[in-house]
């Protein structure tokens, strides 16, 4: 997919595959969910100088939330130090995947199934991971311009994302089309590690269909009767500053 393919939500970069700006959605009494504000991504662990320079210059970035666990940096590496930028560990903690007994649904051909999986993942994860989607609320309240992001940006990045853009009144379908837009960042990905680090013998089925985040909201609406709901639980007391931050 060629730069000028990409949807509009993407930031071009060398080696982060599915960054975006979280900006741009209709929101709550006609307004729009402010850009340049929240980015989201996938690993930063192989960003380049000139990534570098993107975040932190061109995008102004204050804030580095980084919601995996302190071992997958050993796999994927971290964001590292850079004056300017704060960096924050907020684990969004759930069982891991490849210890579950059906981990081959991941490989799974059928939608239906990669759709339950994960919606059953990720309702658990919003419980488990409670914290994390929390504290990055309150980074992001702070005003100043912040990015977080997991492995693949998919998850619990994807997570993080419904959770902030829920509580600015972003309708279901946006959130969900907002968390299927992974589905190009997975692709970008894919091409490069193919071209670079070679073609695995099986690859995992489990990309972002938009049921899946749809699911997960219905199912959260059922627990705590809205995902604002979901939100005030966690115990976040800045929903209006949010929308009064992240709104015009």
């Amino acid at each position: 997919m060629t730069l000028e393919t990409l949807p509009q939500q993407f930031i071009d970069a060398d080696k982060i595959f599915n960054l975006r700006d979280i900006g741009g959605w209709d929101a709550a009494d006609g307004k729009k969910v402010r850009t340049g504000r929240v980015f989201r991504a996938d690993s930063l662990g192989m960003a380049t100088e000139a990534d570098l320079d993107l975040l932190v210059n061109r995008l102004g970035i204050r804030h580095v939330i980084d919601l995996r666990r302190a071992e997958e940096w050993e796999i994927a590496g971290r964001f590292p130090e850079v004056d300017g930028v704060e960096f924050h560990h907020f684990e969004l903690l759930h069982v891991k995947w490849e210890r579950l007994a059906e981990r081959d649904v991941r490989f799974s051909t059928s939608r239906k199934e990669v759709v339950r999986f994960l919606r059953e993942r990720y309702s658990g994860m919003y419980e488990a991971g409670y914290r994390a989607v929390r504290d990055s609320l309150d980074v992001i309240a702070s005003g100043e311009p912040v990015l977080f992001h997991c492995m693949a940006g998919k998850d619990r990045t994807g997570l993080v994302a419904a959770a902030l853009l829920s509580v600015l009144g972003v309708d279901e379908e946006d959130i969900a089309a907002d968390y299927a837009l992974s589905n190009v960042g997975i692709t970008r990905w894919r091409a490069w590690r193919d071209a670079n680090l070679g073609k695995p013998p099986v690859e995992s089925s489990l990309t972002t269909p938009a049921e899946a985040m749809l699911e997960t909201i219905a199912e959260m609406k059922t627990r705590f009767g809205s995902m604002t709901g979901y939100v005030d639980a966690t115990g976040f007391e800045q929903s209006a500053k949010l929308r009064e931050l992240l709104l015009e």
